[in-house]
This record gives structure tokens, C-alpha cells and sequence, in this order.
């Protein structure tokens, strides 16, 4: 389950960047190209939620671990998912996405480390 978890997120990772700087002007005609690439994005973002949902059942709720610590890499990586949509959107209609990009990286690099650091983590694994 890890792996399927972070090969799609990883995916959605590269698919939200190659949406977010490929939106030049609505209307133009490579502009359908994005919107594929953008519901591939939206899909993948469904599998890493659902995936995370499950690792989460069984690492903190049927595992015994620290539940309270999975519970905030979970809220962290649904803001994370929830500031890319938002940020794509932003950049869509123009309104100024980069406030929201900086804030997705932000909540990006917490989820990465707490999710290094949680017993399920490759940095608990080699101790």
C-alpha cells in the first residue's frame, strides 16, 4: 500500500507542476492538452487520498501506533492536496496562484518530514 501511495503521489506531484506552468491564456488551443493533463492530476489526487486513508486505518487505528502524529500527516497531506487543486484553479482564472503555490510547498515539505519521521517512515526503518 506504501507504494501505491507514493508512486501516485509522486505522479500527481509532476502532473499538478506540468499543469500549474502550462496555463498560459484560456481559450488557446493547447489548452485542452492541460485539461487532460489536470483530470489525470484530479484522479490521481482520489487514489492518494484513498490510499492514504487506508494506511492510515492501519498504522495508527488496527496498528496501535501514534495515532494522534498519523492524524496530522493526514490533515497535512489533505491541505497539501486541497492547496494544489486551489493553486491550479487560481492560475486558471488568472487571480494570482503563487500565494497558494508558496503555501502548498510550505505544507508540502511538513508532510514529507512527518511522514520520514513516522514509525511507517524509510527513517524509523533503518533504526
Amino acid at each position: 500500500m506504501i507504494h501505491l501511495h507514493l508512486t501516485s503521489l509522486v505522479i500527481a506531484a509532476v502532473l499538478f507542476f506540468i499543469t500549474y506552468y502550462s496555463i498560459k491564456k484560456p481559450g488557446e488551443p493547447d489548452m485542452k492538452y492541460n485539461i487532460a493533463v489536470h483530470m489525470i492530476a484530479r484522479l490521481l489526487y482520489v487514489v492518494v487520498i484513498v490510499t492514504g486513508a487506508i494506511m492510515f486505518y492501519q498504522f495508527s487505528i488496527a496498528g496501535g501506533g501514534d495515532a494522534m502524529m498519523y492524524g496530522f500527516k493526514m490533515l497535512a497531506g489533505l491541505i497539501t492536496i486541497g492547496l494544489m487543486e486551489m493553486a491550479v484553479v487560481r492560475q486558471k482564472k488568472k487571480a494570482g496562484g503563487q500565494p497558494l503555490m508558496n503555501t502548498f510547498i510550505a505544507f508540502l515539505v511538513i508532510t514529507v518530514v512527518l511522514g520520514v519521521i513516522l514509525p511507517a517512515g524509510p527513517l524509523s526503518a533503518m533504526f
